[in-house]
Protein backbone atom coordinates (compact mmCIF):
# COMPACT_ATOMS: atom_id res chain seq x y z
CA UNK A 1 0.00 0.00 0.00
CA UNK A 2 0.86 3.64 -0.59
CA UNK A 3 2.65 5.47 2.13
CA UNK A 4 0.05 7.52 3.90
CA UNK A 5 0.72 11.48 3.39
CA UNK A 6 3.27 13.32 5.59
CA UNK A 7 1.18 15.77 7.80
CA UNK A 8 2.06 19.47 6.70
CA UNK A 9 4.56 20.89 8.76
CA UNK A 10 3.95 23.70 11.04
CA UNK A 11 5.35 27.04 10.64
CA UNK A 12 7.77 28.15 13.83
CA UNK A 13 4.59 30.26 15.22
CA UNK A 14 2.02 27.93 14.66
CA UNK A 15 4.37 25.22 16.54
CA UNK A 16 5.20 27.51 19.44
CA UNK A 17 1.13 28.41 19.70
CA UNK A 18 0.67 24.76 19.60
CA UNK A 19 3.24 24.47 22.59
CA UNK A 20 2.11 27.12 24.19
CA UNK A 21 -2.11 26.21 24.40
CA UNK A 22 -1.20 22.54 25.30
CA UNK A 23 1.15 24.18 28.57
CA UNK A 24 -2.01 26.41 29.46
CA UNK A 25 -4.33 23.05 29.45
CA UNK A 26 -2.21 21.50 31.71
CA UNK A 27 -1.42 24.95 33.93
CA UNK A 28 -5.97 25.35 34.49
CA UNK A 29 -6.07 21.36 35.11
CA UNK A 30 -2.62 21.90 37.59
CA UNK A 31 -4.86 24.56 39.22
CA UNK A 32 -8.00 22.16 39.75
CA UNK A 33 -6.45 19.66 41.64
CA UNK A 34 -6.09 20.30 45.62
CA UNK A 35 -2.36 20.60 47.26
CA UNK A 36 -1.30 23.07 43.86
CA UNK A 37 2.38 22.61 43.19
CA UNK A 38 3.11 26.62 42.83
CA UNK A 39 6.51 25.86 41.45
CA UNK A 40 5.54 23.80 39.11
CA UNK A 41 2.65 25.79 38.09
CA UNK A 42 5.06 28.63 37.63
CA UNK A 43 7.43 26.88 35.39
CA UNK A 44 4.95 25.62 33.31
CA UNK A 45 3.44 29.41 33.03
CA UNK A 46 6.72 30.70 32.54
CA UNK A 47 7.50 28.25 29.45
CA UNK A 48 3.78 28.47 28.38
CA UNK A 49 4.77 32.47 28.17
CA UNK A 50 7.57 32.04 26.16
CA UNK A 51 6.30 29.66 23.60
CA UNK A 52 3.41 32.23 23.28
CA UNK A 53 5.85 35.44 22.88
CA UNK A 54 7.75 33.37 20.49
CA UNK A 55 4.82 32.74 18.18
CA UNK A 56 3.59 36.41 18.39
CA UNK A 57 7.06 38.09 17.93
CA UNK A 58 7.85 35.07 15.01
CA UNK A 59 4.09 36.78 13.25
CA UNK A 60 5.98 39.90 13.34
CA UNK A 61 9.38 39.08 12.60
CA UNK A 62 9.47 35.68 10.72
CA UNK A 63 11.54 34.32 12.82
CA UNK A 64 10.76 32.51 16.02
CA UNK A 65 12.21 33.16 18.98
CA UNK A 66 11.53 30.99 22.46
CA UNK A 67 13.96 32.00 24.42
CA UNK A 68 13.57 33.11 28.51
CA UNK A 69 10.69 34.79 29.77
CA UNK A 70 11.05 38.30 28.37
CA UNK A 71 11.43 41.25 30.84
CA UNK A 72 8.50 43.71 30.83
CA UNK A 73 10.82 46.13 28.73
CA UNK A 74 10.76 44.01 26.07
CA UNK A 75 10.90 45.35 22.43
CA UNK A 76 8.40 43.56 20.75
CA UNK A 77 4.66 45.96 20.15
CA UNK A 78 1.99 44.04 21.26
CA UNK A 79 0.32 47.30 19.28
CA UNK A 80 2.02 46.13 16.14
CA UNK A 81 0.40 42.40 16.29
CA UNK A 82 -2.58 41.87 14.24
CA UNK A 83 -5.57 39.08 13.98
CA UNK A 84 -3.42 36.28 12.85
CA UNK A 85 -1.42 37.07 16.33
CA UNK A 86 -4.14 37.41 18.73
CA UNK A 87 -4.34 33.72 20.21
CA UNK A 88 -0.92 33.97 20.91
CA UNK A 89 -0.90 37.76 22.52
CA UNK A 90 -3.52 36.28 24.96
CA UNK A 91 -1.50 33.19 25.91
CA UNK A 92 1.25 35.14 26.71
CA UNK A 93 -0.27 37.78 28.97
CA UNK A 94 -2.16 34.85 30.27
CA UNK A 95 0.59 32.84 30.97
CA UNK A 96 2.64 35.49 32.43
CA UNK A 97 0.35 36.80 34.82
CA UNK A 98 -0.01 33.26 36.28
CA UNK A 99 3.51 33.21 36.37
CA UNK A 100 3.66 36.64 38.61
CA UNK A 101 0.86 35.54 40.88
CA UNK A 102 2.98 32.27 41.44
CA UNK A 103 5.77 34.64 42.59
CA UNK A 104 4.03 36.92 45.00
CA UNK A 105 2.62 40.85 44.02
CA UNK A 106 6.21 42.33 42.97
CA UNK A 107 6.35 40.52 39.69
CA UNK A 108 2.14 41.24 39.12
CA UNK A 109 2.94 44.82 39.52
CA UNK A 110 6.10 44.92 37.36
CA UNK A 111 4.30 43.73 34.37
CA UNK A 112 1.02 45.37 34.57
CA UNK A 113 1.93 47.55 32.05
CA UNK A 114 2.82 44.93 29.27
CA UNK A 115 -0.28 42.34 30.49
CA UNK A 116 -2.84 45.66 30.45
CA UNK A 117 -1.51 46.58 26.64
CA UNK A 118 -0.98 43.13 25.53
CA UNK A 119 -4.38 42.16 26.90
CA UNK A 120 -5.85 45.94 25.86
CA UNK A 121 -5.11 44.85 22.07
CA UNK A 122 -6.37 41.15 22.83
CA UNK A 123 -9.75 42.73 23.18
CA UNK A 124 -9.87 44.72 20.14
CA UNK A 125 -8.25 42.20 17.58
CA UNK A 126 -10.30 39.25 19.28
CA UNK A 127 -13.00 40.30 21.72
CA UNK A 128 -14.29 36.59 21.80
CA UNK A 129 -11.55 34.86 22.00
CA UNK A 130 -11.66 32.25 25.09
CA UNK A 131 -15.22 33.35 26.42
CA UNK A 132 -14.23 36.91 26.24
CA UNK A 133 -11.16 35.85 27.82
CA UNK A 134 -9.22 39.21 27.05
CA UNK A 135 -12.39 41.60 29.34
CA UNK A 136 -12.08 39.03 31.76
CA UNK A 137 -8.68 38.85 32.47
CA UNK A 138 -8.25 42.17 32.52
CA UNK A 139 -11.45 42.66 35.09
CA UNK A 140 -9.04 40.31 37.37
CA UNK A 141 -5.59 41.86 36.80
CA UNK A 142 -7.17 45.09 38.28
CA UNK A 143 -9.16 43.88 40.81
CA UNK A 144 -5.69 41.71 41.88
CA UNK A 145 -3.09 45.23 42.03
CA UNK A 146 -3.33 47.05 44.79
CA UNK A 147 -4.41 50.16 44.52
CA UNK A 148 -1.23 52.02 44.40
CA UNK A 149 -0.03 50.54 41.27
CA UNK A 150 -2.89 51.10 39.65
CA UNK A 151 -5.79 48.61 41.28
CA UNK A 152 -9.15 49.81 40.86
CA UNK A 153 -12.15 47.60 41.58
CA UNK A 154 -14.77 50.11 39.33
CA UNK A 155 -12.61 49.35 36.22
CA UNK A 156 -11.98 45.41 37.23
CA UNK A 157 -16.04 45.59 37.42
CA UNK A 158 -16.42 46.66 33.87
CA UNK A 159 -14.25 44.66 32.60
CA UNK A 160 -15.90 41.68 34.09
CA UNK A 161 -19.57 42.92 32.87
CA UNK A 162 -18.78 43.56 29.73
CA UNK A 163 -17.23 39.53 29.66
CA UNK A 164 -20.24 38.77 31.11
CA UNK A 165 -22.34 40.77 28.19
CA UNK A 166 -20.50 39.08 25.61
CA UNK A 167 -20.29 35.51 26.30
CA UNK A 168 -22.89 35.23 29.31
CA UNK A 169 -22.98 31.79 28.67
CA UNK A 170 -19.16 30.65 29.98
CA UNK A 171 -19.28 30.54 33.72
CA UNK A 172 -15.70 31.70 34.41
CA UNK A 173 -16.79 34.97 33.79
CA UNK A 174 -19.19 34.92 36.54
CA UNK A 175 -17.23 33.24 38.36
CA UNK A 176 -14.19 35.85 38.43
CA UNK A 177 -16.65 38.53 38.60
CA UNK A 178 -18.01 36.84 42.18
CA UNK A 179 -14.60 36.05 43.66
CA UNK A 180 -13.01 39.50 42.64
CA UNK A 181 -15.13 42.23 42.78
CA UNK A 182 -18.35 41.19 44.74
CA UNK A 183 -15.59 39.81 47.53
CA UNK A 184 -13.68 43.02 47.42
CA UNK A 185 -16.93 45.02 47.40
CA UNK A 186 -18.62 42.69 50.00
CA UNK A 187 -21.55 42.46 47.73
CA UNK A 188 -22.90 39.43 48.71
CA UNK A 189 -26.10 39.81 46.39
CA UNK A 190 -23.63 39.64 43.20
CA UNK A 191 -21.42 36.89 44.68
CA UNK A 192 -24.83 34.70 45.34
CA UNK A 193 -26.14 35.91 41.81
CA UNK A 194 -23.36 35.40 40.04
CA UNK A 195 -22.12 31.36 41.65
CA UNK A 196 -25.90 30.24 41.48
CA UNK A 197 -25.74 31.22 37.82
CA UNK A 198 -22.28 29.19 37.49
CA UNK A 199 -22.84 26.25 39.54
CA UNK A 200 -25.13 24.71 36.59
CA UNK A 201 -22.34 25.29 34.26
CA UNK A 202 -21.66 22.00 32.35
CA UNK A 203 -18.55 21.97 32.78
CA UNK A 204 -18.08 19.77 36.05
CA UNK A 205 -14.43 21.58 37.12
CA UNK A 206 -15.93 24.69 37.09
CA UNK A 207 -19.24 23.87 38.64
CA UNK A 208 -17.56 22.25 41.98
CA UNK A 209 -15.74 25.67 41.77
CA UNK A 210 -18.49 27.83 42.31
CA UNK A 211 -20.07 25.64 44.66
CA UNK A 212 -16.71 25.54 46.60
CA UNK A 213 -16.85 29.53 46.65
CA UNK A 214 -20.72 29.01 47.76
CA UNK A 215 -19.62 27.10 50.76
CA UNK A 216 -17.16 29.69 51.72
CA UNK A 217 -19.94 32.55 51.68
CA UNK A 218 -19.96 32.57 55.81
CA UNK A 219 -16.11 33.09 55.92
CA UNK A 220 -16.02 35.81 52.76
CA UNK A 221 -18.77 37.89 53.75
CA UNK A 222 -20.06 36.89 57.74
CA UNK A 223 -23.21 35.38 58.91
CA UNK A 224 -26.13 36.49 56.61
CA UNK A 225 -27.51 38.03 59.77
CA UNK A 226 -24.43 40.39 60.40
CA UNK A 227 -24.65 40.98 56.50
CA UNK A 228 -23.71 44.74 56.37
CA UNK A 229 -24.70 47.44 53.52
CA UNK A 230 -23.14 47.28 50.72
CA UNK A 231 -21.65 51.48 50.16
CA UNK A 232 -23.12 53.44 47.79
CA UNK A 233 -26.00 50.91 47.95
CA UNK A 234 -29.36 50.66 49.28
CA UNK A 235 -29.25 51.88 53.42
CA UNK A 236 -31.58 50.46 56.26
CA UNK A 237 -34.59 52.24 57.18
Amino acid sequence: PAPAPAAPRLSPEAALLESARARRLRIARAEQQPGLDAAAVAAEAKACAADARGSWTASLSGAADAGPLPDAGASADPAQVGAAGAEALYLDAVCSATWARMQGFTPLIERRDELLAELSRVAELAPDLDGAGAERELGALYAALPAFAGGDLEKARLHLEAALRRAPQDPRNRIVLARTVAVKSQDRALFEEQLRAAEQSDDPALAAEAQALLARESDLFGPAEAAQPVPGGPQPP
